[in-house]
């Protein structure tokens, strides 16, 4: 190859290496293939086991006009920083909301999960196991923090993917949205 070509060659691969690095990363930052879509999970039927024992299903979601459903794991830094931020968020809420998590790795991690939760000053629920159709809920969630809004028949409504810089504010706006798709009063926190 002539110097010139190779010169050209060489600038060419550098313009498709920095092409192709702007698309992984443009990818990522929009979620790609990791953040769920809505609709893509349900929470219609389903059956868990909580941290204590306790069974909760489909009919605790029907219970309520709106649920915050937050998967996280005891191996992610950005999820154990936004705990004590979900707690306080928790015990804001009216008695028509609730907010739960799903412990995605809680199996053999019990006393981990439980710890970084009273650490957190978290006293809701906490899902760890459940049956088939719940660990496919689980599955679909390809990373943590991932929060679902739901309404009371389980129709999810946004899901957000990552921690938020002010979560109350954000997810605030997510359950009225939610209330108000299902035709239901908008709430204020009990701050």
């Amino acid at each position: 190859i002539f110097p010139i070509e190779k010169r050209m060659t060489m600038k060419l691969a550098r313009i498709l290496s920095l092409a192709a690095a702007f698309l992984l990363a443009a990818g990522l930052l929009a979620g790609c293939s990791d953040s769920p879509e809505e609709g893509e999970v349900s929470f219609r039927s389903f059956s868990s086991f909580t941290l204590d024992g306790s069974t909760f299903t489909q009919k605790d979601i029907a219970a309520k006009d709106a649920t915050v459903i937050n998967f996280w794991g005891t191996f992610c830094s950005p999820c154990i920083q936004e705990m004590p931020d979900l707690a306080a968020f928790e015990k804001s809420l009216p008695d028509n909301v609730q907010l739960i998590t799903i412990c995605v790795d809680a199996q053999g991690n019990q006393e981990t999960a439980q710890a970084l939760l009273e650490q957190a000053g978290f006293e809701g629920i906490t899902l760890v196991s459940g049956d088939e159709n719940f660990d496919q809920i689980v599955q679909t969630v390809q990373a943590v923090p991932t929060t679902f809004f739901v309404d009371s028949q389980g129709l999810v409504g946004q899901a957000v993917v990552g921690a938020q810089p002010d979560l109350a504010e954000m997810y605030l706006d997510a359950i009225n949205q939610v209330l108000k798709n299902s035709g239901k009063a908008e709430i204020h926190l009990a701050l």
